[in-house]
Formats: structure tokens, C-alpha cells, sequence
């Protein structure tokens, strides 16, 4: 990890070695810092654009089909409606066709019943 001191070192030799002015240079530094905060503001408001995306959703009933993508996340099919259980929820591959899921909005919660069991799992 680089600590700030050698960091500014780092510019100020920069500055020497192509011959930047004073205020060059604080030009480059303040444009780092803004392209920087561009990106970590995206990365908030993506974050709290896919929790509200979760949160909205409201279904219950049997599971007609489930597909896994590359990581390994399921997508369900109830009803007519395709649903996709993303990061952050740890199904471990316990979903299977003809089992009924449970999602009300506002809450993060999917719960799991078991068609043969009726056992009842809860992914948060």
C-alpha cells in the first residue's frame, strides 16, 4: 500500500522529470481525485439501484424451471415470469423444479418450501 507521503513524492518527482508547473500539477492531482470520486459515486448508486431492484420484487409460487449462469446464480421460472436470485443470496443449488418460493416486497428475505418435505429455507 502506497502511503500518502510517497505518493506526493512520486508527483512532485514527476513534475521534475517533465518539467510540470506547480499548477500543472495540481491540475493532474485534482483531476485523479474527480475521476476517482466519478467512479466510487457510480459504484453507490448502482448498489443502491440493485437493492431497490431486490427489494420491489413481490412473487410466490412453484418453481417450473430453474438455470444456473456462469457464477453459479439461479434464475426461476414462476408462472409466466422469469426471476433471478443474484449475488448475496447463498441457494447452494437447494432450489429444484416444483419447489415454491416466497418473495414479498420490501423485504430481502426469499423463503424456500420444499415440494417433498415441506421443509422451509429462508435466503437472506
Amino acid at each position: 500500500m502506497i502511503k500518502i507521503r510517497e505518493f506526493f513524492q512520486d508527483i512532485f518527482r514527476y513534475q521534475k522529470d517533465y518539467r510540470l508547473s506547480i499548477k500543472e500539477t495540481v491540475f493532474i492531482i485534482i483531476g485523479v481525485i474527480v475521476v476517482f470520486s466519478s467512479v466510487f459515486t457510480y459504484w453507490i448508486i448502482s448498489d443502491q439501484r440493485a437493492t431497490q431492484r431486490v427489494l420491489n420484487k413481490n412473487f410466490a409460487g412453484s418453481v417450473k424451471n430453474i438455470y444456473y449462469d456462469l457464477k453459479q446464480f439461479p434464475t426461476v421460472t414462476i408462472g409466466d415470469s422469469d426471476y433471478y436470485i443474484g449475488a448475496g443470496y447463498h441457494t447452494n443449488h437447494q432450489i429444484e423444479v416444483g419447489d415454491s418460493i416466497i418473495k414479498k416486497r420490501g423485504s430481502a428475505i426469499y423463503t424456500l418450501i420444499k415440494h417433498k418435505t415441506h421443509k422451509t429455507i429462508e435466503f437472506k
